[in-house]
């Protein structure tokens, strides 16, 4: 029973690896490819860490370290930096579109700007340091128009603006709210200068204000002349500002400024609106009458004599109408005439 087995087991196999070697061998397989490396400047997307795709289409940070999105995004610009140690915060941004390689210098802005963080250039390395700190930084001043600004940037800007006609201090409360953050505003009442930093795109705007505003235009619309012709100028300004105080509800002062100059008898009104020159042309017309002559009042002529000596025709014009003893003080004696 065991050798039957045995040949039967045996039959079986050598039928078995005839099968086998009668078909044809298997082809190989084909070798393996590796996988495809991503760009060595891009890191791989992962949920915990925030990543970009080559072209930052579809970004997605999702309350990711300011410090990481500040790295991944300065290496896509290919920029060396220095992160101030004070730099620390949370960056959420969430894009569903394509973001052009040219607008990643300005996402990292805006994201430094929102975070209470500038980036300046000191030579061939940029300095990352908070906003309130930029100004100890060496940034070269500029004077310049809203022209010669960038119009789409975040770089801090250090500008110097020279006022021809408007006051400094009446410019910076002006200006003062419209200014971004981090911003240093400086006046110099003795130059009218104004020392303004600030974004470049804020600055943009800052500048545009500080044209309509200051400028010859605007500036001759304010002034007026206004010509006096029976009063004073001095004695009609006071009755004006006395007018005008109270138009304004204040007695410490009124918004038309006035100047006197009796010289050529002239008032010079200055208002911030041309409009209240009407009312200045009314009140001036009403002020500035001839005096009214009263019973018992003196006017004084002046006559100048071509032949006869002054004095001697004074001395008999004075006792013609009984005011002899008064002429110079004494009179002429009794037989002056």
């Amino acid at each position: 029973m065991i050798v039957r087995s045995a040949a039967r087991v045996g039959i079986v196999s050598i039928t078995v690896a005839a099968v086998l070697w009668s078909q044809p061998p298997a082809p190989p397989k084909p070798a393996q490819a590796p996988p495809a490396q991503p760009p060595a400047t891009t890191p791989a997307a992962a949920p915990a860490q925030p990543a970009a795709a080559g072209t930052l289409g579809g970004l997605n940070f999702d309350n990711a370290s300011l410090v990481a999105v500040i790295d991944i995004l300065a290496q896509k610009l290919k920029i060396n930096y220095i992160l101030d140690p004070k730099i620390t915060g949370k960056v959420t941004i969430n894009t569903y579109g394509e973001i052009k390689p040219v607008d990643v210098r300005q996402l990292l802005d805006t994201i430094l700007r929102i975070n209470g963080a500038t980036m300046v250039q000191v030579g061939d390395l940029y300095r990352i340091v908070p906003a309130n700190d930029v100004i100890r930084l060496p940034i070269s001043p500029r004077v310049g128009s809203s022209a010669e600004i960038p119009a789409n940037s975040e770089e801090p800007i250090l500008n110097l603006v020279f006022l021809k006609y408007m006051s400094v201090t009446d410019m910076k409360t002006l200006l003062d709210p419209f200014l971004g953050e981090g911003n240093k505003l400086v006046v110099y009442e003795a130059a009218n200068l104004l020392l303004i930093l600030d974004n470049a795109r804020n600055m943009r705007r800052t500048m545009e204000l500080v044209a309509l505003f200051d400028n010859d235009t605007f500036a001759t619309k304010r002034v007026r002349l206004f010509e006096v012709e029976n009063g004073r100028p001095s004695d009609v300004v006071k009755e004006l500002e006395t007018v005008f105080k109270a138009f304004a509800l204040s007695e410490k002062s009124s918004s038309v400024k006035f100047m006197p100059i009796d010289r050529i008898n002239t008032i010079i009104a200055v208002a911030p609106n041309p409009e209240v020159f009407t009312e200045v042309q009314k009140w001036i017309a009403k002020l500035d009458v001839p005096v009214k002559v009263t019973a018992g009042s003196i006017d004084n002529y002046v006559y100048r004599l071509k032949y006869g000596c002054a004095e001697t025709l004074a001395g008999a014009v004075m006792q013609l109408y009984g005011a002899y003893s008064g002429y110079g003080g004494g009179g002429y004696g009794s037989g002056g005439m």
